[in-house]
């Protein structure tokens, strides 16, 4: 049994930094769109510069330049997504604690409810059996007995 979820474990991850398999995608459009963003936007630098002394050494100028944002983008956009990841899941997961917490207020205050009715359905079911008897009651009702409010 054991064994076998370790294996499970294991197909769910892909690559060397851990990635997990449904995330493979995201990284791979995060990289592509931020090379190629880098891409335009060094070729525009060096179509643009007055500096340039050929077109012809544009594209290797240009391949130099996104050699190095490549590397950059490799290690970067993973970090980019894994991060975005992570605060969005914080996010949903503070919002699900807060719905949590309301909900257990709610059913606190119905199970609140619940019990002083409960408590003021026997006082009273207790002292119409004592009226019925002829006996006095001087039992005192349930708010007043556990120091909470009737309206609460």
């Amino acid at each position: 049994m054991n064994q076998r979820n370790r294996r499970d474990e294991e197909q769910q991850y892909t690559s060397i930094f851990g990635v997990p398999a449904e995330r493979v995608r995201p990284h791979f459009w995060t990289f592509s769109a931020c090379f190629a963003a880098t891409l335009v936007f060094y070729g525009f630098v060096h179509l643009l510069d007055a500096g340039n002394p050929s077109w012809r050494l544009t594209p290797t100028m240009i391949i130099g330049d996104t050699t190095r944002a490549a590397a950059f983008w490799a290690l970067a956009s993973p970090i980019l997504v894994e991060g975005t990841v992570m605060v969005f899941a914080s996010i949903y997961r503070q919002k699900q604690r807060e719905q949590a917490r309301e909900e257990g207020r709610e059913e606190g205050r119905e199970e609140g409810r619940a019990e002083s009715n409960a408590a003021w359905e026997a006082w009273n079911r207790r002292r119409i059996e004592a009226e019925a008897n002829g006996q006095s009651f001087t039992e005192p009702p349930p708010s007043a007995s556990n120091g909470s409010s009737a309206g609460a």
